[in-house]
């Protein structure tokens, strides 16, 4: 299993914007944009973002992440079966178009 995070965000939705790509899997992190860290006294770790990630038409992804095309996850059994049912639902989308 992987999970898709910041640039990577970025640059899928700069590929869905600039062509209409087409995602299949699971939703991404909605982890975007930089970031400010710093230490609060008694060694309290502060991180947070002073960035808004949205798309061109205002619609927020961070937070939200970039909801698939086509939705699907792997499960137990298909890796029991060394199989990986994400590629090859994206290999039957590209087949039919659905």
């Amino acid at each position: 299993m992987s999970i898709t995070i910041s640039a990577t965000e970025g640059s899928g939705v700069a590929f869905q914007l600039a062509n209409g790509t087409k995602f299949v899997g699971s939703q991404t992190a909605g982890a975007s944009g930089n970031f400010t860290l710093f230490w609060a006294p008694g060694g309290i770790r502060i991180v947070f973002t002073g960035m808004a990630a949205r798309y061109v038409d205002g619609r927020q992804f961070q937070r939200i992440g970039i909801w698939p095309d086509v939705e699907i996850r792997p499960t137990i059994a298909g890796m029991r079966a060394g199989k990986d049912e994400v590629l090859e639902r994206a290999v039957t989308y590209l087949r039919n178009g659905r």
